[in-house]
């Protein structure tokens, strides 16, 4: 059996055993009554958890995804391994950097050793002579965790690297794994017990913008950093403890807006994009850029999971015929919407854009050949090895480091945005020395110029400035003999209208 690191705050020996069972394969009764034991109150004695579905316990708008229930107290979503057969399709070896947390110091605890400048010993919450408790939300359920997942173990797999190469200055990372299913309530109250309860030091990578974007007030209330955060969402950039590496949504919209009028041509569009608060930003962003340089958008539509209207949007483009059609919808939305036109014989002059939702290699696959010339942006070098990544000096070990613990990783544009975190989160730790606490982390973030991510943009933050990353590449579904891959199509493109923050 390999080691499986699940999240846990279980404190029988019942549970103990069923998460072992789990994590090596296990019955389906087997899993079926972990589902069912993770679903009760944790009872032990680390400190009270948050009111399962009270919204209200971390600030921050919780309707951008919806009303769905949040999770239990002390929710043990067992991510690195949710379901047995799934990790074993995508290849994933399961030994990584997070540890039962009912074992002083877990797997990863390792001895404390000395560092240079002092001896080591608790210096802050979250902070042993051993190790440094970090937590980290990921999406393994819920409408988009069938690309969730990946986004997260390239996170897990940059900070088991730093354990495998002996941690940071004689400590070793810690890291408890919570699952949010894409739902800003459930990750909220994820997030107050990590930080109340389990007493982390610091959220590191985390790729769920819903639960980035509802926790930044909650994080600056607490204190406690927020490093390496996917940046899609505006609200991260007002958090004075939040540091994304990743673009906003923002971001990628005024740049494609400005490409598609003035490169492609392109003069009237419609946009289909998510019913929530990121799917608004992004509409109105492409709007305001597009129509300022004198494109029309015509048609707008919002998108549920449930029911994405594809049928009627499709019809009231191609009636009033549209140049283009931009997104901010995930793969599968996008595919509807990309066979639904097909099905009306109809095609936009200049095709289908969207944001970096749509990068996944499993994309083209869903949509089939009519979504040929489809471009997307993202935030990093692509993978196409004829574009920048060739000469980008840190691809290869981004590549190397994600596949080594993941083989089957879907690359995209958060996989490589959870490893930078991570690498964030090690360079800055390490300029600490012994004395590893949240307010020297926080300056020492502030301090941060020209942090070099090795795969495109160089990052600087200041205080009360912590929009580091204002860059775009464009890429395009491109025929490579009978399939359509993604091919580096532009950029670096800089946005001028972000200014400092």
């Amino acid at each position: 059996m390999s080691r499986s690191r699940v999240v846990i705050a279980a404190t029988s020996i019942s549970m103990s055993v069923l998460l072992v069972v789990a994590g090596c394969g296990g019955s389906d009764s087997q899993r079926q009554a972990l589902s069912a034991a993770q679903q009760q109150p944790d009872t032990g004695t680390q400190g009270a958890a948050p009111a399962a579905g009270d919204a209200s316990t971390v600030p921050g708008d919780t309707s951008a995804v919806g009303n769905a229930p949040a999770a239990a107290p002390g929710d043990v979503t067992a991510p690195a391994a949710p379901d047995a057969t799934k990790a074993k399709a995508k290849g994933t070896k399961t030994t990584d950097a997070t540890t039962d947390a009912t074992k002083p110091g877990g797997a990863a605890g390792g001895s404390g050793g000395a560092a240079p400048g002092g001896v080591l010993g608790p210096s802050d919450v979250g902070v042993t002579a051993s190790t440094i408790k970090v937590g980290h939300i990921g999406i393994y359920s819920g409408p988009v965790g069938s690309f969730g997942d990946d986004l997260s173990q390239a996170c897990r797999a940059g900070l088991q690297a730093i354990n495998d190469s002996g941690g940071i200055n004689g400590r070793k990372l810690d890291v408890i794994v919570r699952d949010d299913g894409w739902d800003a309530t459930k990750g909220s109250n994820a997030v107050r017990d990590l930080v109340e309860r389990e007493k982390v030091y610091a959220l590191g990578c985390s790729m769920s913008v819903p639960t980035n974007d509802a926790i930044t007030p909650y994080l600056d209330q607490q204190k406690v950093p927020n490093i390496g955060s996917d940046g899609w969402g505006e609200a991260q950039y007002a958090g004075a403890w939040s540091f994304p590496v990743g673009a906003s949504g923002v971001n990628q919209a005024e740049n494609l807006a400005e490409y598609q009028y003035k490169v492609q041509g392109v003069r009237t569009v419609g946009i289909l994009r998510w019913n929530n608060t990121t799917g608004e930003a992004y509409e109105q962003a492409y709007k305001n850029v597009f129509e300022s340089l004198g494109g029309k958008v015509l048609v707008t539509q919002a998108a549920n999971f449930d029911d994405p209207g594809t049928t009627t949007f499709i019809a009231q483009c191609r009636t009033k015929n549209v140049d283009a059609i931009t997104t901010q919808i995930d793969p599968g939305i996008f595919a509807r919407m990309v066979r639904e036109a097909a099905a009306q014989a109809y095609k936009p002059k200049f095709g289908y854009s969207g944001s970096a939702a749509l990068y996944f290699q499993a994309t083209p696959g869903l949509t089939g050949p009519t979504a040929e010339g489809t471009i997307a942006t993202i935030d990093w070098v692509p993978d196409d090895p004829t574009g920048p990544a060739k000469t980008a000096v840190g691809y290869r070990a981004y590549k190397e480091t994600v596949e080594k613990y993941y083989p089957k990783i879907d690359h995209s544009n958060w996989t490589k945005t959870g490893y930078v975190g991570s690498k964030l989160l090690q360079t800055v730790v390490k300029k600490l020395g012994v004395n590893v606490t949240r307010l020297g982390i926080k300056d020492e973030l502030d301090k941060v110029t020209n942090f070099d991510t090795g795969i495109g943009p160089k990052l600087t933050f200041r205080p009360g400035q912590h929009r580091a990353h204002k860059t775009t590449y464009l890429v395009q579904l491109q025929k490579s003999g009978n399939q359509l891959v993604w091919r580096y199509l532009a950029g670096p493109i800089v946005n001028p209208r972000r200014g400092n923050n």
